[in-house]
């Protein structure tokens, strides 16, 4: 629906109830206006306050270290680490934009750090363009990666950056970018909010309810090389690496149809391709994303797709959580 058409509409109605011209005018430029802003909001950088935080104390895991990092912008990176003793891969636990807190991975980091696998969660910048109208997500990752890359324990072991919504995406963008990155897990990821936005106006069924802005208004605030760069059906700088793509069919917030536009372009650019398709409209796919063992279907997916990665590593035969926090 563009600015003419919703002015069309408005005049109508407000001819139909008898308010003045001036009115008329006065009342459609305050809601372009909230419109506008509405659109502001998804785009602009705030600090995220999320709704919920948690412990690894909680879950039964030893005190992680704090990363404090830099990206190439020089902007700061926080991040959580869990290593075992003898990794066998490291996961990079990415989160969305107001939620879930990178903490909110911890029941995940459970059961990945059982498994043998080192866990980074990190929360990424609000999903934006700053100063030089770049994402910097990708360029968070990125420092995570060099750090991993620096230290001795994770020499040659597989890096899998795995995320939910917006973290999806930037789990997906950061494989585009680099090669540092070996496998991607995803889940009910979107791009950019300007391409989610075109592809709920043309595709989407049913159409969300999404800012009735238009697209030249949104490109105009964001240039347009950013709609482009960030689209995700432009994925073939996957290059053959393993990718695997989780959705529920109900999302409320991601459309079904926008997770099936992905899938046809991911498998068209890796043969390693695997999805699983949940029931319900569970944003987040897992039944209980705090404790991911519960949904049975779902952990059997997830920890297949890792042992493929990792089958020819060494590891302990029997982990216990003991063990490694002893160290």
């Amino acid at each position: 629906m563009n600015r003419n058409y919703i002015i069309i509409i408005l005049t109508l109605l407000f001819n139909i109830l008898g308010i003045s011209v001036s009115a008329q005018e006065t009342l459609m430029d305050d809601d372009m206006a909230e419109k506008e802003m509405q659109i502001l909001r998804c785009l602009q950088r705030a600090s995220v306050d999320y709704s919920a935080e948690f412990d690894a104390e909680q879950f039964g895991l030893p005190a992680p270290d704090t990363l404090h990092l830099k990206n190439e912008y020089r902007h700061e990176v926080l991040a959580l680490e869990l290593c075992p003793i003898m990794p066998i891969g490291v996961i990079i636990c990415i989160s969305g934009v107001d939620s879930p807190s990178a903490t909110a991975y911890y029941g995940h980091a459970l059961e990945f750090y059982k498994l043998g696998y080192a866990v980074v969660m990190v929360d990424v910048g609000g999903h934006i363009k700053i100063n030089d109208k770049k994402y910097e997500e990708v360029s968070d990752v990125q420092a995570i990666t060099d750090y991993i890359k620096s230290k001795l324990e994770y020499t040659n072991l597989p890096i899998i950056a795995m995320g939910v919504a917006m973290g999806g995406t930037v789990a997906i963008r950061s494989m585009i970018a680099s090669y540092d990155i070996n496998a991607v897990i995803s889940l009910s990821a979107f791009s950019s909010f300007e391409d989610y936005f075109a592809f709920n106006r043309t595709e989407a069924e049913p159409i969300y309810d999404l800012p009735n802005g238009g697209l030249d208004m949104i490109a105009d605030m964001s240039e347009a090389d950013s709609i482009t760069l960030s689209k995700l059906c432009h994925v073939s700088g996957i290059d053959h690496r393993p990718v695997l793509l989780m959705q529920s069919r109900g999302d409320k917030f991601v459309p079904y149809t926008y997770f099936n536009q992905l899938v046809k372009a991911t498998k068209m650019n890796t043969n390693e391709f695997e999805s699983y398709v949940a029931e319900g409209n569970e944003h987040y796919v897992c039944g209980d994303f705090l404790n991911p063992a519960s949904d049975t279907r779902y952990f059997y997916v997830l920890q297949r797709f890792l042992k493929r990665l990792t089958m020819h590593i060494p590891t302990l035969a029997s982990r216990k959580l003991e063990d490694a926090s002893a160290i």
